[in-house]
């Protein structure tokens, strides 16, 4: 039963994939070559939420940029629904609204607030809903059982009032672990799979990251205004989606006395590829040579597959 739910999983959250790579009007190699990384194979192949992340996180995503292509636009109840499963997939997706104010321009918001409404208001409803209902645990208990610390330091609110006294606490905290453990970060969001113990050689970590950065050069035919207004709202969901992740285990799973924001693994950050590649091909606007991207997303999808296979082989066989 759970070897058929594994590949159940892989066959609709890939399915939900090419669903997003045929929709998205431009970057469709980097969405590819994002899909394919070691890291999102791997978690469509397990029982995990991570799968449904990225997989509605890559179709919200497309629907938004189809959107600001305003011929290809889907109808706003689809982007209603796929927002909503994305904020429901994990607490930190609900940053992804932001999106939809990048399908309008600013002075448009007010007399499109009725749709804008439609597409983010379900998410904004049922995602702190969800969050209720499941208690948000993330087993912080295991902490108080291994070490001793006041039960108040895994207390939301209570960190949050800690917050407001002490406001540099948590910034500080975020740069520690992020300069701290940087390396295993970048490396997790590549791919380190199994129980976060099967890690594969450097250099494809190293190949993958270049090809990461080149795949999203394209340009997308848009006009100034609204080439910038994808930028800005692209660069805001990736901060965005970047700090609420900080935050969440910050409040819930970092005591006080530890100076980093502790649990927070970079297999996280994956989610955040799609839209950070749009901000790349916004800001940089340059197209590779013709069949240039087809050529890189081909070969970093096939060494992710190989190394993936590979890999999980000499771990289990």
């Amino acid at each position: 039963m759970l070897l058929l739910m594994r590949l159940f999983g892989l066959v609709a959250f890939t399915a939900a994939v090419a669903y997003a790579i045929a929709i998205t009007p431009v970057l469709k190699w980097a969405f590819v070559l994002i899909a394919l990384l070691p890291v999102a194979i791997y978690n469509r192949s397990v029982l995990s939420a991570d799968g449904s992340a990225l997989c509605s996180a890559l179709v919200i995503t497309a629907l938004c940029l189809s959107a600001v292509y305003k011929s290809v636009a889907a109808p706003v109840w689809q982007r209603s629904l796929w927002m909503t499963l994305c904020a429901l997939s994990k607490q930190p997706q609900i940053v992804f609204v932001l999106l939809e104010l990048m399908v309008y321009p600013l002075k448009e918001l007010r007399r499109r607030w009725s749709r804008v409404a439609i597409v983010v208001l379900p998410s904004l409803i049922l995602s702190p809903m969800w969050v209720l209902a499941v208690s948000a645990e993330i087993a912080a208990w295991r902490l108080q059982l291994e070490e001793s610390h006041p039960p108040e330091h895994f207390d939301p609110i209570w960190k949050l009032h800690y917050m407001w006294e002490h406001p540099g606490h948590f910034p500080m905290a975020v740069w520690r672990a992020l300069s701290d453990w940087g390396d295993r970060l970048w490396r997790e969001l590549i791919g380190i799979l199994g129980w976060q113990d099967i890690v594969l050689p450097t250099w494809i970590y190293l190949v993958l990251t270049i090809l990461l950065l080149l795949v999203p050069l394209q340009k997308l035919q848009l006009n100034g205004a609204t080439r910038a207004r994808v930028m800005v709202i692209s660069g805001l969901t990736v901060l965005g989606y970047v700090g609420v992740v900080h935050l969440i285990f910050f409040l819930t799973y970092t005591p006080l006395d530890i100076d980093h924001v502790r649990g927070v693994q970079g297999r996280y950050f994956v989610i955040a590829l799609p839209v950070a590649a749009i901000f790349v091909a916004s800001i940089i606007n340059l197209e590779l040579p013709n069949g240039m991207s087809a050529a890189i997303a081909t070969a970093g999808a096939m060494i992710s597959g190989i190394a993936t296979v590979e890999a999980l082989y000499r771990a289990h066989w």
